[in-house]
């Protein structure tokens, strides 16, 4: 199927911005960046935010990538993905989860921190916790309205289950981020459903078009 990229304006805008900052990086420390480069670039780490009040960290840490295996992965999963939810949210709606998920991938570990100072001196960036905050914001869809919901999301569990096994596994990878970012798109889903409904969402004819965007 021919990808209309005029249809999915903030995943096309969140992706380029993601390369951008990639190329940047690539420019000024080589293809794969450490954590003190990461740093310096405006990834997240819960002193410089809750003791040097850093608080851009929440969102920049998002748009930053330590390599090219790891902006590639995510970028083609955000394509996939995030152009399902674009066209099922619709744009408004999208970027509040979006948003909500980007924010929610730093802000739990930031608690965390707070709480009992873990994760003093770990370093956080990617756009990952705000894939799985649409994979938590298509799971609410599919308890609330089941239909083709939770067929999409039967369809992805998989690889939500490779993603976390990969997270657990991998040290240098955050679960506690993608958690974090998987919670949030899901609440931010619950509170849209009863605030900003859309009647489409319960339309079981939509059935054929969603299947043919994940295909």
């Amino acid at each position: 199927m021919k990808y209309d990229y005029k249809k999915y304006p903030i995943t096309i805008g969140v992706i380029g911005v993601c390369i951008l900052v990639y190329i940047y990086t690539t420019i000024r420390y080589g293809v794969d960046m450490n954590a003190n480069e990461g740093l310096e670039t405006g990834g997240f780490n819960p002193i410089l935010v809750v003791y040097f009040n850093e608080y851009y960290r929440l969102i920049t840490a998002n748009f930053i990538h330590f390599g090219l295996m790891h902006i590639f992965c995510n970028c083609y999963s955000l394509v996939n993905l995030g152009s399902v939810m674009e066209h099922l949210l619709g744009q408004k709606r999208y970027a509040i989860v979006l948003g909500a998920s980007m924010i929610a991938t730093t802000l739990l570990p930031c608690l965390l921190f707070f709480v009992n100072e873990s994760g003093a001196y770990s370093v956080m960036g990617g756009i990952s916790g705000a894939i799985f905050g649409l994979m938590g914001a298509l799971l609410a869809l599919a308890i609330k309205f089941k239909n083709v919901y939770a067929y999409l999301f039967k369809q992805i569990s998989s690889s939500i289950l490779l993603m976390l096994l990969i997270s657990v596994l991998v040290p240098s990878i955050s679960l506690t981020g993608h958690i974090a970012g998987m919670i949030g798109g899901f609440i931010a889903m619950i509170l849209i459903i009863k605030l900003m409904p859309l009647t489409i969402w319960q339309n079981n004819k939509e059935t054929s078009s969603y299947n043919n965007l994940m295909n």
